[in-house]
C-alpha cells in the first residue's frame, strides 16, 4: 500500500494536479472524501476499507490520467 501512496504523490506533482481534482474525479466514480480524509489516506495515518477504496480509484484515475497524457503529441 506504501508504494500505492506514493504513486498518488508522485502522479499529483507530476502532472500538477490538485488534491480537490482527485476528489472530484473520485466523487464521480462514487468515492465520496473530502481533503481532509484524502491528505489522511495517502499520508497512511487513516487505513480500513475505505482508505483502501480511496487509494484504489485514485491510482486508478492517475493511471488513466498518465495514459491520455502520454497519447497526446
Amino acid at each position: 500500500m506504501q508504494e500505492k501512496r506514493e504513486f498518488i504523490r508522485e502522479k499529483l506533482g507530476k502532472f500538477s494536479l490538485s488534491q480537490i481534482w482527485l476528489i472530484n474525479e473520485l466523487e464521480e466514480r462514487g468515492i465520496v472524501t473530502d481533503k481532509t480524509e484524502l491528505s489522511s489516506v495517502i499520508k497512511g495515518t487513516r487505513r480500513g476499507p475505505k482508505a483502501t477504496e480511496i487509494i484504489e480509484g485514485s491510482v486508478e484515475i492517475l493511471k488513466h490520467y498518465e495514459d491520455k497524457y502520454k497519447r497526446c503529441p
